[in-house]
């Protein structure tokens, strides 16, 4: 009879929540965020801080008491000003063309372009400068690797370097500004490519960010339960291309206001109170979650569990845990879940990663989970991760697991 009617809460509690899910308030978080007000939620015109302050207002209407900010400061290379690539005169569209890579300085001017492929890599002689290399790697079955360019870069001077990819063009963040450096797509660059103009304004500043940290009151409140996502993303590189985020990590900040709108309603309060974190600074290093493990707010010792969220927008093939193989026992509750309600196609598991907020909480014995949904579009840290053109394809389902997680775990 037990185990009846345990059942039966739980299945009344999954008809609720798919019936309470706000499809139409996720889409509206990843389009706002996403849009041009906010810059691509990075550094250039303080788009991170703008995200931020939506982010507190959206709180304010769901935590127990009011939410507060949790503020880091760290350096980061920005490119504010002027970003301008031409090889052989021939202009080139900076995200679609071409990125500039994450440490490069402040550089304006004309340059030779010196490349290095199979027939001469192993002799070099030119002085080089005055020139940008270019490392072609295509047929040279594997001799200009990485540690071929390492080892390169750090034998010579040059005037900086261009790299060819092949499919597609992910860009980063850093904290440091070291050469000139440049990515090009080989269908954008001219076959018998011989100089190249470059213009690009970079900065190295001093950011404060935000966490932003709202709370619900369960019936045990000195017992939490977490569930964490970051809202930055890459911002601007030069002033016009946008990098919207809205997989990375929009959808992971509306699955988390969804939660958070589900368990303020009165009807659905939790058992453990739960500790809602809109992370700053993941695409950084992960700075905002070490920083709060290193001055929580909340007993670390008292978290029964986190969830840590992040591209939550399509679910075609299902999702995937990190930290899965580690806390069998609570993988099993999810797995349970998933089939008893037919929710997903594939419920993967991994081992431990330094690849989300999780991390860090994981370090100083916070059992976490760092789950994302896998198949479908592939657009990742590039233009084309966009707000409207995200399908949330598993999106309800993938919310109901979560919640019904929640109410579950012990």
């Amino acid at each position: 009879m037990k185990k009846r009617f345990s059942f039966s809460i739980v299945f009344i509690f999954s008809v609720l929540v798919a019936q309470t899910q706000d499809l139409p308030y996720a889409r509206y978080c990843v389009n706002e965020l996403t849009s041009k007000k906010y810059n691509g939620r990075g550094y250039v015109k303080d788009g991170s801080n703008r995200a931020a302050s939506f982010l507190f207002d959206e709180f304010l209407k769901y935590s127990s008491d009011k939410p507060y900010c949790q503020s880091f400061s760290f350096p980061v290379n920005t490119f504010p000003g002027k970003m301008k690539v031409a090889i052989n005169d021939k202009i080139l569209n900076p995200g679609k063309d071409y990125i500039i890579g994450t440490a490069c300085p402040a550089i304006n001017g004309e340059f030779k372009i010196f490349k290095i492929d199979r027939n001469n890599y192993n002799a070099i002689t030119t002085d080089l400068r005055n020139c940008f290399v270019l490392f072609d790697t295509l047929g040279c079955n594997g001799a200009i690797d990485k540690e071929y360019i390492k080892r390169f870069q750090l034998a010579n001077t040059t005037a900086g370097y261009i790299n060819i990819e092949e499919k597609k063009l992910t860009w980063s963040v850093n904290s440091v500004q070291k050469f000139p450096s440049i990515y090009i797509l080989r269908n954008a660059l001219p076959t018998q490519a011989s100089k190249i103009k470059i213009q690009v304004d970079a900065k190295i500043i001093n950011y404060t960010a935000k966490n932003i940290v709202g709370v619900i009151e369960g019936n045990q409140p000195d017992s939490f339960i977490f569930i964490t996502a970051h809202y930055d993303h890459l911002g601007m590189m030069g002033n016009k291309t946008m990098f919207p985020g809205g997989n990375d990590n929009a959808s992971g900040t509306s699955m988390l206001l969804n939660l958070m709108e589900h368990f303020s309603k009165p009807a659905n309060k939790p058992l453990y109170t739960l500790v809602f974190i809109s992370f700053a600074g993941e695409e950084a290093g992960l700075l905002g979650s070490e920083y709060y493990t290193d001055h929580p707010t909340k007993s670390l010792s008292k978290i029964k569990f986190l969830l840590n969220l992040d591209l939550m927008g399509t679910g075609d093939d299902g999702i995937m845990v990190v930290n899965g193989s580690i806390y069998e026992k609570e993988f099993s509750v999810l797995e349970k879940i998933n089939a008893e309600q037919h929710l997903l196609k594939t419920i993967g598991k991994r081992g431990k990663a330094q690849n989300s907020d999780h991390y860090y909480f994981t370090e100083k014995g916070v059992p976490s989970f760092f789950l994302y949904t896998t198949g479908g579009r592939t657009a990742y840290h590039d233009i084309y991760d966009d707000g409207p053109g995200l399908p949330f394809t598993k999106f309800k389902e993938v919310f109901l697991l979560l919640s019904t997680f929640i109410i579950t775990i012990k």
